[in-house]
């Protein structure tokens, strides 16, 4: 069964909640907080909320990586989220047989 996946973005209020809809629905809103347009109170789908409380429109990216140092983690050179404190060693991936084979040793 294939199901095409609808693109979504997420409005995060300054109260810390996030409302996850299609990015198209959130498109018009996106141009006037852009143009810097005063909007007020604006509807969306069932929820009334007040434009001045948004703090942006983020990408799944985006919010995946503030999920990631909300808890702690980092990331590294490699592009690999650790938990904090622990040692990134993703070098040892990228490491040829014989180089892995002279780190093994010590």
């Amino acid at each position: 069964m294939n199901e095409i996946s609808k693109k979504l973005k997420c409005a995060v209020m300054r109260n810390g909640v996030e409302i996850w809809k299609e990015d198209k629905r959130l498109e018009d809103l996106g141009n006037q907080l852009v143009s810097n347009q005063k909007i007020g109170f604006i509807k969306i789908d069932d929820e009334i909320i007040n434009s001045a409380d948004i703090v942006g429109i983020f990408t799944p990216q985006t919010m995946e990586e503030m999920t990631h140092r909300k808890n702690g983690q980092w990331k590294c050179k490699y592009n690999n989220w650790h938990e904090k404190f622990k040692k990134c060693e993703c070098y040892i991936n990228e490491m040829t047989g014989e180089q892995k084979a002279k780190y093994s040793q010590g």
